[in-house]
């Protein structure tokens, strides 16, 4: 099953970017975990931690697409060296406010400044567009980053859990800035493999002209960054009242876990079944495993459907990111897939927001009934969206088909020669 990541990671230049891509996205496991625990420890209230958090979530969603513009336009080095160190100051400024009991609109001010972080995400899938070539190995480059991803929420939320609740409140939040500061100083240094700026192709960015099919997933993924918020703080108060708060990263971890193992089995297989379909499977098995979580009567069974509701998560991002991939051209893939993000992003923050208020007024269990309900949402709209998905992936000459192997389907615009 590896033999196909193995290929992909020799390519010159491809296990340097992909590794230290992985550490500078330390954040996204870690940061909205570290930075709720901190408020929740330091101000006794997971309603304002999930207020505070959300805000900041939101902030990170509104920015993505207008620096990821930033990025296609200046190219990664130019535009995220600043971007790095504006999160770096908002970091600071975050453990400062909490720690001295600051007021609530300053840790406003200062998670909205860390989440000024730029397409982090992104950075490493358009480097992989950049220097792949056929539908099939970028299929393979999405899922490995899916499975990379996993790995750091694997990891990512029991380290913050420990280091919040045993060691130092703040501590998350450095380790945080200092992985970001570290894995994007080498990503950014590896010149061989960043897509050159927009600039210097002549074309434009994609504006308001967003393909259809773009529009379809990131309403998909604001179902899912509804779902994301709700699990995330909602296992935490489950955890807690079950008696073993420090026990939450775990959990999350199981989740996680089955992520990891969903994305590198879908990433290792040639899949015949038509993209648009695939993605409606997806979200079909999401919401299966999101409702039947909710449900769960103790932490071990917790875990257990975790895992198996987790397996379903990369698989249907790396759809997501597949159908942004088919539909627009090389030099817009950041900004693409930055829609994809915005609507996580804005799911999230109306997620945490809304279990946390759940959490401290009704309880966990009402906290995971809305990570169910966003998960049936996210199927929903994509049975609505399914019109367009079937449109936008479709093959060139007409057919509903697939994209002929060893094509990819970007926007009829000639492709970036490679170094």
């Amino acid at each position: 099953m590896l033999t196909p990541y193995r290929a992909l990671l020799r390519r010159p230049g491809a296990a340097a970017f992909a590794w230290s891509g992985l550490l500078s996205r330390t954040p996204m496991a870690m940061y909205n975990i570290s930075f709720i625990l901190l408020v929740q420890i330091q101000y006794d209230s997971y309603e304002m931690a999930g207020r505070v958090a959300a805000i900041g979530v939101l902030v990170w969603a509104l920015q993505t697409v207008p620096t990821a513009r930033l990025v296609d336009r200046w190219g990664q080095r130019r535009a995220m060296i600043p971007l790095t160190a504006i999160f770096v100051i908002g970091v600071g400024l975050a453990i400062w406010t909490a720690m001295t009991h600051g007021p609530e609109w300053a840790l406003w001010l200062s998670t909205a400044l860390a989440s000024i972080s730029g397409p982090v995400g992104s950075l490493t899938r358009a480097r992989w567009s950049y220097i792949l070539d056929t539908d099939q190995e970028i299929h393979t480059a999405f899922a490995l980053e899916g499975s990379l991803d996993e790995t750091l929420f694997i990891a990512g939320p029991a380290l913050a859990t420990i280091l919040a609740t045993t060691v130092w409140p703040p501590l998350g939040l450095v380790v945080c800035a200092v992985a970001t500061v570290i894995g994007m100083s080498v990503l950014l240094s590896r010149k061989d493999t960043e897509p050159p700026p927009r600039s210097h192709t002549g074309s434009g960015g994609l504006g308001w002209r967003i393909p259809p099919a773009v529009v379809a997933v990131t309403l998909i993924s604001l179902g899912l960054g509804l779902m994301f918020g709700a699990v995330d703080i909602s296992t935490i108060g489950f955890a807690d009242e079950n008696g073993f708060k420090s026990l939450s990263g775990l959990l999350i971890a199981a989740l996680a876990f089955g992520s990891f193992a969903g994305g590198l089995w879908y990433g290792a297989r040639h899949w015949t079944t038509p993209l648009w379909k695939r993605t409606i499977i997806g979200a079909a098995a999401v919401a299966v495993g999101f409702t039947a979580l909710a449900f769960s009567p103790n932490l071990i069974i917790f875990a257990v459907i975790g895992f198996t509701a987790g397996a379903t998560i990369a698989p249907t991002m790396t759809n997501a990111d597949a159908v942004v991939q088919r539909v627009v051209a090389r030099d817009q893939i950041t900004e693409g897939m930055a829609w994809v993000r915005i609507g996580i992003g804005i799911g999230v923050a109306a997620g945490a927001w809304i279990a946390g208020y759940l959490l401290d007024h009704q309880g966990a269990r009402w906290g995971l009934g809305v990570a169910a309900i966003a998960a049936i949402l996210t199927f929903l709209i994509a049975i609505a969206a399914m019109p367009l998905l079937k449109r936008g992936t479709a093959s060139r000459d007409g057919s509903q088909g697939e994209v002929p192997e060893g094509e990819v389907a970007y926007a009829d615009r000639p492709p970036i020669p490679h170094p």
